[in-house]
């Protein structure tokens, strides 16, 4: 107990330093670009306008009940882009700092708070587009778009013990950040962000599908703003999910804090 709550100490402390990596790591990305952060917005709205067009329009793909394609599309890509992101920059943190941690006394164990903080930014300003994106083609307001606050926050909770584990385990394998990018091309399409889970999978291997804890976010995103569904529909995976996530955390928190002081021997 008094670990933990040293911990949440040390996290409060830290809060500056974190807004402050968060800022230098959302400016860094585009240093020098003449659109800066503006990029950020850009590529992910022209990866949906991509798939829009070929499944749209070349396949002639809709999404279940005569959904639009593009509403079935981006209300599960939006929070898929922020856990890819996460993952990928995450897993490169400790390395990508190297400088701080050998340089000076650094809280290394912030840096998965910073890579959310950096990526909750661009996922806002992307969630405001998918709201007009919604109203313009008929999908009501309803209360239930705030559920989203939550499955955010659950993604967080599984991007935090990930990142610690694999921010940790690859400072001393660095083979790791691409497996990690092929992964994520495999669980992209794993997931049913473009595909619809009813009438491809059979229900007899509906269990794998499950067994994703990013579908039970990306369905958490798609039944709060186009169906309407309240959260506790589907409680018993959100037990698992959350289960899960507590898990990964102790273990990711129990990996890096066994590695950290070697970082600095290899960086």
């Amino acid at each position: 107990m008094n670990s933990a709550t040293n911990y949440l100490v040390s996290l409060y402390r830290g809060r500056r330093i974190i807004r402050a990596l968060a800022r230098r790591e959302v400016v860094a990305r585009y240093a020098g670009t003449l659109f800066r952060g503006a990029w950020e917005v850009v590529n992910p709205v022209v990866t949906v306008l991509v798939f829009w067009f070929v499944f749209s329009f070349a396949f002639k793909v809709r999404g279940p009940a005569g959904i639009p394609f593009i509403l079935y599309f981006v209300t599960g890509f939006l929070p898929w882009m922020f856990f890819a992101e996460g993952l990928g920059r995450g897993t490169q943190g400790v390395v990508a700092h190297g400088f701080f941690i050998k340089k000076m006394v650094f809280q290394s164990e912030l840096l998965p708070f910073v890579y959310l903080s950096a990526g909750a930014v661009t996922h806002g300003l992307l969630l405001i587009l998918a709201f007009v994106v919604l109203l313009t083609n008929g999908v009501s307001f309803a209360w239930h778009w705030f559920q989203i606050i939550y499955y955010f926050i659950t993604l967080c909770a599984i991007l935090l013990g990930l990142q610690w584990l694999l921010s940790a385990v690859n400072v001393f394998n660095r083979d790791l950040g691409q497996g990690v990018s092929v992964v994520l091309n495999i669980l992209f399409w794993a997931t049913p962000i473009v595909w619809v889970v009813d009438g491809v999978v059979p229900d007899e291997y509906r269990w794998l599908v499950s067994v994703n804890p990013v579908y039970y976010v990306v369905e958490g995103y798609r039944g709060s703003l186009l169906y309407h569904e309240p959260i506790w529909n589907h409680w018993q995976q959100g037990l698992y999910v959350w289960g899960l996530a507590l898990v990964l955390g102790v273990i990711g928190a129990m990996v890096f804090h066994r590695l950290k002081p070697h970082f600095a021997d290899v960086l």
